[in-house]
């Protein structure tokens, strides 16, 4: 919604400040005027002669996030702008319009309520007064916690057939395996546990793990995940026709995971007798020669990456995510559809998806050239790119654009990650890996474990770190 074409002044200060300009906190929203810092001493040369280019910000009267240099800016982005056409189907910026406003003084009441609920969890006085709007406000921050959870294993039971086939290909194999070695046994043979691995990469304390320190065994994200986990598993029940226990692994990795990592947590899956949902994380980043042996992955997961995002360097967990010489399902999550469309071009450019099975109107999307027959490119979508129904209700503000929405986790794009030598390291070296892989399935098939160790895949890859994209 921030107006970057109503006032010349705006693409000037974007030009001349690149990332340093913050549109309504260091710079006017309306004009890009730079802001004096309340820190600033008015009374020394320096600042005088700095407040000479600059202006005392004046601040919204309603929501008091949003800055400008003078009351006749904050007049003039509040009120209806002519020059402002719609551009297809996109709707002109609205500048600080009273919607705007208004939801923005929901992320005050948001945030105030966040805080809240980080005291109340620390605190053995939990006495408050009930008020509506705060309970309005600590019911929002509760649906973008859960959305964590419910998008992972919702998306990835309820999405496209050939998307839940690819995640439980490796369990269907095991198990018409054991179907065939029970029919010619001239002996009873129980069934084996089976289990769903899938790696969360770039798990961060804040966001996917609602602030676990890795030592509470009964925490309420431990209850939500492995509750959510419900669903997915009487999916797989209904692929395989089998009655056999299922049990689910969640590996959390990333630099932002508790300190105390690793940490391995067993939590009962409720209506569940024989499930179980387990619980591990490691501070490390994914793809890392630090990083420890890991399960095989059935699906790999990334929760608002921003790949494009020039802080950081996402090649190394990539090139570790398209290691295998099968494809791997994946999904990921972006605040905006902008985002998504970048993250889908970075994953094209860096040979990670196989730009046949992407659908041409998201490759016309994303300026990518078309591979050739529309229609055989048709038959052959293992793609897809949509906004996510499991996306909680908070609304956040933009770090660099004041007038700037978004909702964590609004968008999903899921699809499969290229096998082979897309990120670095050599054919042979994952050959290599695979059949160790293989080898550990073999022993631990016996104790009826059903996993896999995932040998550290060691090819010539760049350093870089698989961080977080802080949204902005």
């Amino acid at each position: 919604s921030t107006r970057l074409t109503s006032h010349p002044g705006i693409l000037k200060a974007l030009d001349s400040g690149g990332e340093d300009v913050r549109l309504g906190f260091n710079a006017c929203l309306h004009c890009g005027n730079k802001l004096l810092d309340d820190k600033d001493d008015t009374s020394s040369k320096k600042s005088a002669s700095k407040k000479s280019t600059t202006a005392k910000a004046v601040s919204c009267k309603g929501c008091k996030r949003v800055k400008y240099c003078s009351t006749s800016c904050r007049k003039a982005d509040s009120e209806d702008d002519p020059s402002q056409q719609e551009d297809g189907d996109e709707p002109p910026a609205c500048g600080h319009s009273p919607v705007i406003c208004a939801l923005l003084n929901l992320c005050n009441e948001d945030d105030d309520a966040e805080e809240e609920l980080e005291n109340k969890s620390n605190s053995t006085n939990n006495k408050s007064s009930p008020d509506q709007k705060k309970e309005a406000a600590k019911y929002r921050v509760q649906t973008e916690l859960e959305s964590y959870p419910a998008t992972l294993f919702n998306i990835l039971s309820e999405g496209p057939d050939w998307f839940l086939e690819a995640i439980t290909r490796d369990i269907c194999k095991k198990q018409r395996r054991d179907k065939r070695d029970r029919t010619t046994s001239a002996s009873p043979i129980e069934q084996k546990k089976r289990e769903l691995v899938l790696h969360i990469v770039g798990a961060s304390v804040d966001s996917e793990l609602w602030g676990w320190n890795g030592k509470e065994k009964d925490a309420p994200v431990l209850n939500a995940y492995a509750e959510a986990s419900t669903n997915i598993i009487s999916h797989v029940k209904t692929l395989l026709e089998s009655a056999a226990p299922i049990s689910i692994r969640c590996v959390f990795v990333g630099p932002d995971c508790p300190k105390s990592s690793p940490c391995h947590v067993e939590v009962p899956i409720p209506d569940s007798k024989s499930s179980t949902f387990t619980f591990e994380t490691h501070c490390c980043n994914y793809g890392d020669d630090k990083e420890p042996n890991l399960s095989t992955p059935d699906a790999i997961v990334f929760f608002n990456p921003g790949f494009s995002c020039p802080d950081y360097d996402w090649s190394k967990a990539l090139a570790a995510a398209s290691s295998s010489l099968g494809p791997t399902p994946f999904l990921i999550t972006t605040n905006t559809e902008m985002e998504g469309f970048a993250d889908i071009k970075c994953l094209l450019d860096g040979g990670y998806v196989d730009a046949k099975t992407v659908p041409g109107d998201i490759l016309e999307a994303v300026d990518y050239p078309s591979t050739g027959d529309d229609v055989e490119q048709e038959e052959d979508v293992s793609f897809f790119f949509s906004e996510n129904p499991y996306a909680g209700l908070r609304v956040r503000q933009s770090g660099t654009m004041g007038n700037d929405l978004y909702v964590k986790n609004r968008w999903i794009v899921g699809g499969l990650f290229q096998s082979g030598d897309t990120g670095g390291g050599s054919s042979t070296k994952k050959r290599e890996n695979v059949d160790k892989r293989e080898q550990s399935n073999d022993s631990s098939e016996g104790n009826g474990e059903g996993k896999r160790a995932r040998k550290k895949q060691k090819g010539e890859r760049q350093d870089g770190t698989s961080g977080r994209s802080k949204n902005t």
